[in-house]
Parts: C-alpha cells; sequence; structure tokens
C-alpha cells in the first residue's frame, strides 16, 4: 500500500505541479492566519492538514445543487460529474504575484474508468452574494475596494478575509473551505480533498521519471528577468527535461518561428498544460515506475500538503491507485467553458455560461 500511495502523491505532486504554469523556487507554511494584502492570496491556503466531522464522507455522492448563498445564484450551464465520482482539488500558485493562478479539480470515476480534469481559468467572475459582499466590505475594506477581488483566483483570499465558517469547515481553514464551497455551489462538484504542491521539486520529479516526450506545437522564446525566466523551445516532438518541462507550461507570450512576439491566452496555456498532464500520466503513471519510490519520497516529503491524514482516506485513493494502474483508466481534461471577456469596473473578467 505504501507504494501505491507514494506513487499516486507523486501524480497529484506533478499535476499540481505542471498545471499551475508558474513555479515557485520555496513556499512558506504556517499555522497561523497571515495578514492579507489586497489582490493577493495568501499561501496558507492550505498550509493546514486539519480535517473533521464535516469532511464529506468518501462514500457519499456529490452534492449536485447546494446553495452555500456565496453566489448570487450563479450557476454553470451543465453538470460536470455524476454521484459516482471523488474530486481531488489540486491548487497551484503563480510564482510572480502570489496569486493561486491554476485551480484544478480532479474527478476519479471508478464506475466508467475515468479519470477527468477540469482547469479553472483564472479570471472567472463570481457573482458574490449580498451577504458575502457585506460581509467583506465590513471586515476587509481595502480588499472590498481593490480592483480584481471577484475573479476566482482571488476566492481565497476573500474566505480569510471574512474568516469564513472560521475553522468549522469541512478543511478547518477558511480559505480552502471557500473555495471549495464555491466550485460546489457554482459547479455542483464537491471537493473530497485538496492538494497544494510545493512546486519548486517540479524540475527534479520531471527528471526522476527520464523527462516527458511531447509535441510542442510552436516556438516557444521568451525572456523575462523580472521572473528570472528564460524561455527557448524549438517547435516539434521532443523529449522535455525538467527544466524544458517548466518552459513549456508557463508559456504563454514570446517569439514564433517568423521571430514575430505574440500574445497567446490564458487557454492556449492551459491547453499545453493539460497535454503535458496527459503525456506524464500516459507515459509514467504505471506500475513499473513503483522502484522510484525512494527517490519520490525525498523529493516530496517537503513538496506537498494535502487533505488525505488519515488511515481510511488513505487505503480509499490506495485502493482507487492500483484499481487505474491495473484496469487502464482514461485520461481526459477540459477547461471550463466562458464566454467572452467582459470589463466590469474597469477590469476584464471571464463570465462562465450559466443556466
Amino acid at each position: 500500500m505504501k507504494k501505491k500511495l507514494i506513487v499516486l502523491y507523486a501524480v497529484i505532486a506533478v499535476g499540481a505541479g505542471i498545471l499551475t504554469g508558474l513555479f515557485i523556487s520555496h513556499m512558506f507554511f504556517s499555522d497561523q492566519e497571515a495578514p492579507i494584502k489586497p489582490g493577493v492570496i495568501d499561501e496558507n491556503i492550505v498550509g493546514e492538514n486539519k480535517q473533521n466531522d464535516n469532511k464529506p464522507n468518501k462514500n457519499e455522492g456529490n452534492a449536485i445543487d447546494i446553495d452555500h448563498n456565496i453566489t448570487n445564484k450563479q450557476r454553470y450551464y451543465k453538470p460536470l460529474v455524476s454521484n459516482a465520482t471523488r474530486n481531488v482539488l489540486l491548487i497551484g500558485e503563480d510564482a510572480y504575484s502570489g496569486n493561486y493562478d491554476t485551480i484544478i479539480i480532479a474527478s476519479i470515476s471508478e464506475k466508467d474508468k475515468k479519470v477527468q480534469l477540469f482547469n479553472f481559468p483564472r479570471d472567472i467572475y463570481i457573482d458574490y452574494s449580498q451577504e458575502v459582499l457585506s460581509k467583506l466590505e465590513q471586515m476587509s475594506p481595502k480588499l472590498y475596494t481593490a480592483k480584481g477581488f471577484q475573479k476566482i483566483n482571488a476566492a481565497p483570499n476573500v474566505g480569510a478575509s471574512i474568516k469564513y465558517k472560521s475553522d468549522e469547515g469541512r478543511f478547518g481553514n477558511s480559505r480552502a473551505d471557500f473555495l471549495a464551497d464555491l466550485i460546489e455551489e457554482l459547479f455542483g462538484i464537491t471537493i473530497h480533498d485538496y492538494a497544494y504542491v510545493n512546486t519548486k521539486g517540479f524540475r527534479e520529479v520531471v527528471d526522476l521519471f527520464g523527462g516527458v516526450e511531447i509535441n510542442v506545437p510552436i516556438r516557444m522564446k521568451y525572456d523575462d528577468p523580472m521572473q528570472d525566466l528564460y524561455i527557448d523551445l524549438e517547435k516539434g516532438i521532443q523529449r522535455l527535461n525538467g527544466e524544458q518541462a517548466e518552459w513549456f507550461v508557463r508559456f504563454r507570450q514570446g517569439y514564433n518561428e517568423k521571430g514575430e512576439f505574440k500574445n497567446y491566452s490564458d487557454t492556449f496555456r492551459k491547453e499545453n498544460q493539460n497535454e503535458f498532464l496527459k503525456a506524464f500520466f500516459k507515459q509514467h503513471v504505471n506500475v513499473k515506475n513503483v522502484g522510484k519510490i525512494d527517490e519520490l519520497v525525498k523529493l516530496l516529503g517537503n513538496n506537498i500538503k494535502t487533505s488525505v491524514d488519515n488511515i481510511k482516506d488513505i487505503t480509499f485513493y490506495a485502493n482507487m491507485l492500483g484499481k487505474a494502474l491495473t484496469g487502464k483508466y482514461d485520461l481526459e481534461s477540459s477547461i471550463i467553458e466562458c464566454l467572452d471577456a467582459k470589463m466590469i469596473n474597469g477590469v476584464y473578467f471571464d463570465i462562465i455560461r450559466s443556466e
């Protein structure tokens, strides 16, 4: 079971690390509530590994029609998961701004033998209820007046500012609980667990598995000394090492094969991230790699924070992973559908397709 569990953690760690698209050199975890900066999400969103009796039971179905009164009846236009899935929230941080710009749900269906990845654009507009807005205005006037606080990547900051559920939610953390309940209300996906990854080990994990072969769709050339970021990838099928893999999943603007500078959408980057994760899953998530357990333990020990912290949960995911490895589960990925960007109070937002 231990071997299966470590491989599970490797999948979660690499998955969350890849899909952040932006990486950090170190991460500070604390049990204390740190001061909030307007427009910046604190890294302690999942700094605690608390769980309590309010956490959904692994044998319970997903609540598809839940109203936590977080939004003004805002709802996605279609259901995304069935009652039989188990859903893990993967969270990654922007290395430059400190925002949690990667929000992904890994939805596992044992019945359908399928793993689905739902990638949430960071600029999704959240139409908060008057109750939430009133609390935020009262408890954090600076954040309330900050531009962009209604983007989904600022939701954990909002939850912390209004002291959402006061450490009495399913994860015992206002940031994680608020984001989980928000996703449940908007998209009908119950979050059973979360994983936050310190992505400084991303390069080492990719290198440990010998890199990943993938098709680079365009010439990727970009230099940004401010972020210590220097991307240089040729177009075509190639095996990327850890450093090159980081370039691939971060690229969203730069010079193409004609030497022209172009800006690509966040959707373009997320599509590349999804393709990379699928390639990694297909090439490396298999039984033969359990021999890398000792090295993985060293790499992952300080790089992952997760709500999976008791024997019952560990057993559930270890068994699920074992079936995934031997049952040839399909891996699907998609990005939450949004309409054209809309400017609200001087800020552009992505508007989800609604009911």
